[in-house]
């Protein structure tokens, strides 16, 4: 069974700075408020060496002219996401819809990123700090132990039910 990519805080597409893939034919380069800066310091950086197709967004409203943009491009196009969090998985989940995948996608997060848990006592999903080894589920109030693994299908990393030292119930 195939899983499509989703975004989340440690996924192979997220960098520190965006690389030009040099073998790509063309660059599309979509940012929001908060990564115009970054989109402008690369699409200067590569100026002159590859067409780029710059994009910026003022968030949920584009939607439309976002796909209609990814839609368009021919293969062996690179994408490159700057933006906040939620802008961010909106283009990648649009990207990935219209059939690109994680190696055509380079994604630069502008701020914190978010992480969730997945509860395997009540089965919801809880975001969590962004190193927490340790959570509570906020719908059942579960004490969670967070695993190495993020299930793409559950979009969120397993969380464990344990009873910490100290909470035992008395009389058990």
């Amino acid at each position: 069974m195939y899983n499509s990519p989703v975004l989340f805080d440690k996924s192979i597409t997220i960098v520190n700075k965006f690389t030009p893939r040099n073998e790509r034919r063309k660059f599309v380069v979509i940012s929001d408020q908060a990564g115009n800066d970054q989109a402008k310091s690369f699409t200067s950086e590569i100026e002159g060496t590859v067409p780029v197709e710059c994009l910026s967004i003022n968030g949920m409203e584009d939607k439309e002219e976002i796909k209609r943009l990814i839609l368009s491009q021919k293969m062996g196009t690179q994408f490159y996401i700057a933006a906040a969090w939620n802008n961010a998985v909106m283009i990648f989940s649009l990207g990935v819809e219209a059939g690109l995948s994680e190696a055509e996608i380079q994604t630069l997060i502008i701020g914190p990123k978010r992480r969730y848990v997945y509860c395997m006592k009540c089965f919801e999903v809880s975001e969590v700090e962004e190193e927490a080894e340790i959570a509570e589920c906020d719908h059942c109030k579960a004490s969670l132990e967070i695993g190495p693994f993020y299930s793409i299908v559950r979009e969120g990393y397993i969380g464990y039910p344990y009873i910490p030292i100290g909470k035992e119930e008395v009389g058990s």
